[in-house]
């Protein structure tokens, strides 16, 4: 509930502090005397736009504060969501520059409008007249159904699930898009992975040929150096071995005389051993080695055809013709994996529609029954209201697809009279009959569910006699269930709040200001009393007002 609001440095209030209670309060004042000032302030607050004109003093800025009893919201979620403080006791504040510029503050953390808006509709709701336009659209409608239901819980839930199924609805048609498109490269990826794949090459296969077809290329050059040096080193009269042993035996006849010398002779013999190997060696090689005209084409071809898809594919070597191969490879596997991904997919879809529509079938048995206990409340607050004969019908119509809201279409019928027949509350419906669906909606609810504060913007306009009186005691009884402010020129109304303020003005030479004030109970007897007989106030008005105050339940 609103408890305090301050007010400084907009448009007619300089300085003003107005402290509410509970219950039910009503403002009264004069036409012009600053009610809309006073709603404009509150709307500041609640996330309206602000505009640099609201300051009065350019030397300094406007503030609109309020603090807000909130600990029955239930607001700690809202609070952890947006990373704010929690407090039982809310301060909200705005703040106007001289050029129009604003800032918001909840509990001295800053926020952005979406926040303070958001927020906003938690604290409080301002109803005017044409707040009314609002039982036109489908989702307002719909949602006084389910406050009524209140299976909260359960439609969060269902919306939920319903947000991720259609998300997964439409990952599914990005997945059959992707894999339609795939299908059709299909046929030229197979065709280009054959071409490679029948080329048979490996990783490091083209260095392999090339290096061979290096050795093939200078064939007799290598076998012509293979048998000279088998031959110098072990073949020939007089080769290399053969003097490196006629060297050993001269050294061998003194190694005995002397360390060092003994060493040579074993480092001559290993000489002469790793010689004799060499030369075996490379007489072996050249005695293996065979040149092959065939081998030598076929490599040619086989490298020609790398080097061929190389250019064709615009690729540096074979070995990157491998890696392409491999990508063909992953795409054409895509396609079936794809494939497998979306019957997972609409498998999984197909069970999340069988649960949502049980919980829609559930949420829409709870919307029936609360339509029709809406029904049969909002009857006896429109005789009450002075619609005798008026009723309300609620259908509840099904849908052929799930919606966020689930299964359910809402549709509000509405006659006045009796023997009339019913048809849609927003086509016939006149706009006092609408004031009063409002009210008994709003009055409904709260005897349901805790509700923000509501502030009633002389919704009794065009109301009289025995229809205020009953509209008077309407709101005193909705004042019994939460705060509610009335801003309004009816005397039954004012009579039947718990406080009673009034907005006026002061004139100097200078200046015009509003001001509000708590009106005592002698003074209210004189206010009720004045807006039943005008300015000049008759002992028959302070008679009638004390009659009033009197009925007060």
């Amino acid at each position: 509930m609103l408890q305090q609001l301050s007010i400084k440095n907009y448009v007619l209030i300089e300085n003003q502090i107005i402290d509410f209670q509970s219950g039910f309060s009503v403002i009264t004042g004069e036409t012009g005397a600053g009610k809309s000032i006073l709603l404009g302030a509150l709307g500041l607050l609640l996330g309206d736009r602000a505009d640099k004109e609201v300051v009065i003093d350019k030397e300094q800025k406007c503030v609109v504060e309020a603090s807000f009893g909130i600990e029955k919201l239930n607001l700690h979620g809202f609070f952890e969501t947006h990373d704010l403080d929690y407090e039982d006791i809310c301060i909200v504040r705005r703040e106007v520059a001289k050029t129009g510029k604003s800032r918001a503050f909840v509990n001295d953390s800053p926020v952005n409008l979406n926040v303070l808006r958001a927020l906003g509709v938690r604290l409080m709701d301002i109803h005017s007249q044409n707040q009314n336009q609002q039982l036109n659209q489908a989702d307002f409608r719909m949602n006084i159904v389910d406050a009524y239901a209140n299976h909260d819980k359960a439609l969060f839930r269902f919306k939920e699930l319903f947000t991720k199924y259609k998300a997964e609805i439409e990952a599914l048609e990005e997945l059959k898009e992707n894999h339609q498109k795939q299908l059709n490269e299909q046929e030229y990826h197979q065709f280009l992975f054959d071409e490679i794949e029948k080329a048979d090459i490996h990783k490091g296969e083209q260095k392999e040929i090339e290096e061979e077809l290096q050795v093939l290329s200078h064939a007799e050059d290598i076998k012509l150096s293979l048998f000279q040096t088998s031959s110098q080193i072990t073949g020939d009269d007089n080769n290399i071995v053969e003097q490196l042993e006629l060297i050993l035996n001269q050294i061998q006849k003194v190694s005995s005389f002397q360390s060092d010398i003994s060493e040579l002779d074993e480092r001559l013999n290993s000489c002469i051993i790793e010689l004799k190997d060499i030369g075996s060696e490379a007489s072996a090689i050249d005695d293996q080695f065979q040149f092959d005209p065939s081998r030598m084409q076929f490599l040619n071809d086989k490298l020609e055809l790398f080097l061929s898809l190389c250019r064709k594919h615009r690729l540096n070597d074979a070995d990157e013709l491998v890696d392409f191969k491999d990508e063909l490879s992953s795409k054409i596997f895509s396609v079936q994996n794809l494939d497998s991904k979306i019957n997972e997919l609409e498998t999984s879809l197909s069970k999340q529609l069988e649960e949502l529509k049980k919980r829609a079938l559930k949420i829409r048995g709870n919307r029936i029954k609360a339509a029709e206990k809406i029904e049969d409340l909002v009857k006896e607050q429109l005789k009450e209201l002075g619609l005798e004969k008026a009723e309300l019908k609620i259908e509840v119509n099904e849908l052929e697809e799930l919606s966020k809201n689930g299964s359910d279409q809402t549709q509000f019928l509405f006659k006045a009279n009796a023997g009339s027949r019913f048809s849609d509350m927003t086509k016939v419906a006149s706009g006092g009959e609408m004031s009063r669906l409002m009210l008994s909606f709003k009055y409904i609810l709260a005897l349901k569910k805790s509700l923000p504060s509501i502030v009633f913007d002389e919704i009794d306009t065009g109301v009289s006699g025995e229809v205020a009186d009953k509209l008077a005691r309407l709101m005193g009884g909705l004042g019994q269930k939460l705060q509610v402010i009335s801003i309004s020129h009816l005397p039954q109304i004012a009579a039947q709040a718990d406080q009673h303020y009034l907005v006026y003005k002061e004139n100097d030479s200078i200046f015009t200001r509003s001001n509000i004030k708590k009106l005592n109970q002698k003074e209210r007897l004189k206010e009720i009393a004045a807006m039943l007989s005008g300015s000049k106030v008759e002992e028959s008005a302070i008679k009638h007002a004390k009659e009033l105050l009197g009925t007060k339940s």
